[in-house]
């Protein structure tokens, strides 16, 4: 109903009503335009780690009709995508519950079930019942090292920034999938199957880091823009370049030197560095 007018006082009230409805519609828009943001800035972070599952899952479709050199390449693929979306969540403060919960289930998927299932299909060098062994053991260290780093996270352990506790689930299903590509590139060039060969001993021991106490150091934590534009750019143009030259050699290089410097450091540093560590 309108406010009755009456002379110049009924003007006014009618003025103030108006102007107050309007004020109200306002507020309202801007509390959905709100709101409205809030979700797409949950919606993005979550959008890319679905990314990383349907990388994780296609990997495992392509297992199954023996195009393992793709299959390996989604789980790279998955890769970047988990680097990114961590940080995008951070960067757009949109951190939430439901996303680390589906990142955990995305890792799980893709660097757990996927290289376990690229394992056993790829290898034939042992008798099928212990490939499975080993791949399912693989796949169980990866869900525990999942769960380890969601409980102490929701228990909120105090632990340094620039180690992990064991192996990262992410890195263990990479080099898998890395030595599966460098693999196909050794019998195309030099005509041997030695990597292959290795791939069950080197997946089971990827298996027992990812569920140690071994420190490794987190390599992405220092490499950043904090430290330099300079020095950020060069790291960056170096690792194309070096992709983009050999691209076969260049992630399993990176990861093997990462994996046995860590191994060693964390061994040699076990006393000092044992009672806490980043379980990122």
């Amino acid at each position: 109903m309108f406010p009755s007018i009456e002379g110049a006082d009924g003007e006014e009230t009618l003025i103030s009503w108006c102007l107050g409805g309007e004020k109200s519609s306002r507020r309202h828009s801007l509390k959905l335009t709100g709101g409205f943001s809030v979700k797409i800035k949950e919606t993005i972070p979550n959008i890319v780690t679905l990314g990383n599952m349907v990388c994780g899952f296609t990997s495992i479709l392509c297992v199954l009709h023996q195009r393992f050199e793709i299959a390996a390449w989604l789980i790279v693929a998955a890769m970047i995508l988990d680097a990114f979306d961590g940080r995008l969540a951070r960067m757009m403060k949109s951190s939430s519950k439901i996303g680390a919960q589906l990142d955990s289930m995305a890792d799980l998927v893709t660097f757990g079930v996927a290289p376990a299932l690229l394992v056993v299909s790829a290898c034939n060098s042992l008798p099928v019942s212990i490939l499975w062994g080993i791949g399912l053991f693989f796949m169980i260290c990866s869900a525990l090292r999942l769960a380890r780093y969601n409980s102490q996270k929701e228990e909120g352990t105090s632990t340094p920034r620039h180690f992990f506790t064991g192996l990262p689930t992410t890195l263990s299903g990479g080099t898998v999938a890395q030595l599966i590509i460098l693999d196909h590139f050794v019998q195309t060039r030099f005509d041997t199957n030695i990597v292959i060969t290795l791939l069950p001993f080197i997946t089971f021991a990827l298996a027992v880091f990812m569920v140690s106490k071994i420190p490794f150091f987190n390599v992405t934590g220092k490499i950043s823009i904090k430290q330099g534009i300079w020095a950020f750019v060069l790291e960056l143009s170096a690792a194309a370049l070096f992709f983009a030259i050999a691209p076969e050699l260049a992630l399993s290089t990176a990861l093997s030197i990462y994996l046995i410097g860590c191994a060693l450091y964390g061994i040699v540093k076990w006393k000092h560095l044992r009672k806490g560590y980043s379980t990122t």
